[in-house]
């Protein structure tokens, strides 16, 4: 759970503009570690009460800031790592950065931390939406949030950012971000490098039936006629939802 935790927001990290990251995970950190460069961390704990806390640190020369969430649930540091490292981030920027000894620590309760996915949307399909799904023998879980988004983590650590519509009684939801080969777990690893970055995005058309969606996934696919061994098709796909 903690690696899909510190992977997504490795994920999440990369796709905001601005910043060159550089994967430095595997190495240990220490407060003697000086750099003109900002050190970003983030420590996952589950506290006896059953809550989750979250925390990201940031350290540049002697200056160091750090913003620490308090979760009803794990899955919900997922949910809400997109916004919370963009705020984070926004904040480094904006120079709100104080010296070592007098660190900011901010302390948001849940329902806080909650807040931005409790937005009601005038469409019943869409609030049904909302939740964790499971399918595809790739993905690990999809989660929707309400007001038409949400992400897709896969078993190899990628994950990925959607959209999701509803049209008629069609559920669309498409990729969004940059694209990554590990989105193609099913295609060979040195042909998904190849063409995954000028794939189109991902995209499924579903249809609702109590808490199974049904219908097809528009990507790359194996084609042994095609020059490159890969081509654009579809696939059947079935999600069932699990809360």
């Amino acid at each position: 759970m903690i690696k899909m935790g510190t992977d997504l927001l490795y994920t999440q990290l990369q796709a905001i503009d601005g910043y060159t990251i550089v994967d430095k995970r595997n190495e240990t950190y220490t407060s003697q570690v000086k750099s003109a460069n900002t050190i970003f961390f983030a420590t996952i704990k589950e506290e006896e009460s059953g809550k989750w806390n979250c925390t990201f640190n940031a350290f540049k020369n002697d200056a160091a800031f750090s913003s620490t969430k308090e979760y009803d649930s794990f899955y919900k540091i997922l949910m809400d790592a997109k916004n919370s490292l963009e705020n984070f981030m926004q904040n480094l920027s904006g120079n709100i950065v104080l010296p070592a000894n007098e660190e900011a620590q901010t302390e948001e309760p849940a329902e806080q931390a909650e807040k931005p996915f409790e937005q009601k949307t005038q469409n019943p399909v869409m609030d049904n939406l909302a939740g964790t799904w499971t399918g595809e023998e790739y993905i690990e879980k999809i989660l929707i949030l309400r007001g038409g988004r949400g992400f897709i983590v896969y078993k190899n650590g990628a994950s990925m950012n959607i959209s999701v519509s509803a049209d008629g009684d069609l559920i669309l939801i498409k990729q969004k971000g940059k694209p990554n080969a590990s989105f193609y777990p099913e295609l060979p690893r040195q042909e998904a490098l190849k063409i995954a970055a000028e794939a189109k995005p991902i995209e499924w058309t579903l249809t609702l039936a109590g808490q199974t969606l049904t219908g097809t996934k528009k990507t790359l696919v194996a084609d042994r006629k095609s020059s490159t061994g890969v081509s654009e098709g579809t696939v059947t796909v079935t999600w069932t939802k699990l809360h």
